[in-house]
């Protein structure tokens, strides 16, 4: 019997660390997004450019560990890297249980979302059964010699990482996000009636006189011209329901929201997202326009969507040769609708049909 408690403890822990692992080495981007939110909650925002290092190497680390557990090898190394990685999980969740800083810890990527709560207890419950392997750590042997176990610990290595560069350099394999192949869009934004909304208080702040103060939106200077305005931020009090699709919007360079007529565009409508013009990739844009140039023969509608100012879009435009309109959308929600910058998404009656990275465009051949 205590040696079925050993052999299923380990199972359940490299199961449930090769899970979380591989459905973030599926997507490192959106785990470095959720580094940056963390580190923006900390005020550790000097860190944020080296939020994509944090997800690769932790994203991989889970899974590899996983594996190792799973295959007995080098186990007492997995073993202590498992409490390593929980010594940092456990009190960070049970710190966002408490304050709720951060809505989604992000413990399982798109595939999977808890509660901050939930995702604590079963933190606990981990850690509880991670103990078992702790105190049996002498007791698990492999056949294997230790050089041999070490070689395929690192061919593993090597596997893990590799499959998260691929899904970097790629689309994710899976898709877990709201915008994958066959969503329709308005659907997915709808809210039920009598939903629970979102509460959220504003924050301002003002300098005057070389220093920072804060301000609530009752008691902020709006009428005192001594006071220069610096930043504001919304601070969500009391989450309520939200939609898989909540952050969907379109504007034009003057102001107008276009969402509406996006979406009820009936027949094809190609998208050319660009997260930021100044980040953007533009080796494959001739291929992208070879291919914008064959929709617009279909009699599809094309139109950009970015993420930077208006001011940049002639100068874009033309370094580009890009010959459709661009309008603006927020950079967290073009990040979300696609791993690619740029990247391209076609949709019909509001219903996504395909979506490319810009490595992948010479492949099309839905268009």
């Amino acid at each position: 019997m205590k040696e079925a408690i050993k052999i299923i403890s380990r199972i359940i822990i490299a199961a449930l660390f090769i899970y979380s692992g591989f459905v973030k080495c599926v997507d490192p981007t959106g785990t470095a997004i959720k580094f940056e939110e963390y580190f923006d909650v900390f005020g550790t925002n000097f860190m944020i450019p080296f939020s994509m290092a944090f997800s690769i190497l932790m994203c991989g680390a889970e899974m590899l560990i996983g594996i190792m557990l799973l295959q007995n090898l080098k186990i007492k190394w997995a073993i202590w890297l498992a409490v390593a990685l929980m010594a940092v999980y456990t009190p960070l969740t049970l710190w966002l249980a408490i304050t709720n800083k951060v809505t989604d810890c992000g413990c399982f990527g798109d595939a999977l979302v808890l509660t901050n709560m939930q995702t604590f207890l079963k933190n606990l419950a981990i850690d509880l059964i991670l103990l078992i392997l702790v105190f049996n750590r002498n007791h698990y042997k492999n056949p294997l010699k230790q050089p041999i176990q070490i070689y395929a610990s690192a061919g593993m290595a090597l596997l893990v990482f590799g499959f998260e560069f691929y899904n970097l350099s790629h689309l994710p394999v899976i898709d877990f996000m709201p915008y994958k192949v066959g969503v329709n869009i308005p659907k997915s934004m709808i809210v039920p009636e009598g939903a629970q909304q979102d509460v959220y208080k504003m924050e301002f702040y003002y300098e005057k006189g070389g220093k920072v103060q804060q301000f609530t939106q009752d008691n902020y200077p709006q009428d005192d011209s001594t006071w220069k305005f610096v930043d504001s931020k919304s601070i969500l009090v009391k989450k309520g329901y939200s939609p898989p699709i909540h952050d969907f919007s379109i504007m034009a360079s003057d102001g107008q929201d276009v969402t509406d007529l996006v979406l009820s565009e009936p027949g094809y409508t190609l998208l050319v997202l660009f997260g930021s013009f100044k980040k953007a990739d533009l080796k494959n844009i001739g291929k992208i326009n070879e291919v914008v140039n064959k929709a617009i023969s279909k009699e599809y509608k094309v139109i950009g969507l970015t993420s930077s100012v208006p001011e940049e879009f002639e100068v874009f435009k033309e370094k580009a040769k890009a010959t459709y309109p661009i309008y603006l959308m927020d950079g967290t929600t073009l990040k979300t609708m696609i791993r690619s910058n740029p990247g391209l998404i076609l949709i019909k009656n509001g219903t996504v049909m395909g979506k490319w990275h810009h490595k992948q465009v010479g492949k099309i051949k839905e268009i």
